[in-house]
């Protein structure tokens, strides 16, 4: 054989080993491709088929209200006046206050809802920012034929949201109970909520593919309620659009704060009657100035410490704060011709 026939032989035969080399490499690729559909596929599926169940195990115990395209969830208990509104903080539902609730009901009615994405509510528009929740709130009241005067609770976020509800809606509000509340001029929270975004993030884009589920990834957050609604609890959590909610929220902050921070400076509460509760466990004196600040709001106020406690003040001494509702509750009644 010459050389040349020779380079024939040889470039035919890498030519050919290119080419073997080539479809096994397109074979493996196709074989991985086709895994990944199938794991993305089974996850979906996953998560689609337990969130189903979910809420088919847990119905709303309240009612559904249609307040612009979306339905928000209100669950009315007890009967009086002024009716008390409760709202909860960011990542919390109308369940925050499974322990306040049955308490305030035998002397009030009281309500609480689930914000929109939260809960037993469906998603509502962006920005999700103290604005936008004041608004629906107020639709919520609304059209559910609850009627004022209210006493308005808020925890932690809540507390902001009803603290601008107050200033927005002066003459529907009979008091105000903030239970460890969030304040505009914290730049902790600030600093804690921007730290937590990526995580949020996270969460929210593995969330529709039941990885956040399968490893039971905010079980943590779970385990902070009381054991009696810990389920339903978990099931909220694991829902697709949790943590898209959450984020939202937390991505509005400065808006939020923004809003507050202004309607402070148009509107005065005057001598409304206040009760703040702050946290006693590992109190630090920047978060006690602040809350100090928040009782400085009214000439009419009560400044109470949760020895106890910690944040969650609703689960580790709810009768601190069903105490407090009750003493906003009275001071109005007895006051109402004042106004």
């Amino acid at each position: 054989m010459n050389n040349h026939a020779s380079m024939v032989v040889d470039q035919t035969g890498v030519s050919n080993e290119k080419k073997s080399a080539g479809r096994t490499i397109l074979r493996v690729l196709v074989v991985l491709t086709t895994l990944l559909v199938l794991v993305i596929g089974s996850g979906l599926l996953y998560q689609a088929l337990a969130s189903a169940n979910d809420a088919s195990t847990y119905p709303p115990p309240g009612k559904l209200i249609d307040v612009g395209g979306y339905r928000l969830h209100i669950h009315c208990t007890g009967t009086g006046n002024p009716t008390i509104i409760l709202d909860a903080g960011n990542g919390g539902s109308s369940l925050d206050w499974s322990t306040v609730q049955p308490a305030v009901a035998t002397f009030a009615r009281v309500c609480s809802y689930d914000r929109a994405g939260y809960g037993w509510s469906d998603s509502g528009p962006r920005p999700r920012t103290s604005g936008r929740i004041v608004s629906e709130l107020h639709t919520l009241l609304l059209k559910a034929g609850i009627p004022g005067p209210y006493v308005l609770v808020g925890h932690s976020f809540g507390g902001l949201n009803m603290r601008l509800y107050t200033y927005t809606y002066p003459h529907e509000v009979a008091g105000l109970v903030l239970v460890d509340s969030s304040h505009e001029n914290d730049p902790t929270a600030q600093a804690a909520i921007k730290n937590g975004q990526q995580q949020l993030s996270t969460c929210q884009q593995f969330a529709p593919f039941g990885v956040v589920r399968l490893f039971g990834l905010l079980n943590r957050f779970v385990a902070q309620y009381p054991a009696t609604v810990q389920s339903v609890v978990k099931a909220h959590f694991y829902q697709t659009h949790f943590c898209g909610t959450w984020f939202d929220e937390s991505a509005a902050w400065d808006e939020s704060t923004s809003l507050v921070r202004t309607a402070r400076v148009q509107h005065s509460l005057g001598h409304l009657p206040l009760v703040v509760i702050i946290h006693g466990k590992d109190l630090d004196a920047s978060w006690q100035a602040l809350q100090k600040d928040l009782a400085s709001l009214s000439s009419n106020s009560t400044y109470i410490i949760a020895t106890h406690s910690g944040h969650d003040i609703m689960f580790d001494q709810p009768d601190l704060v069903v105490n407090a509702i009750e003493r906003v509750a009275t001071a109005k009644s007895s006051s109402v011709d004042k106004r």
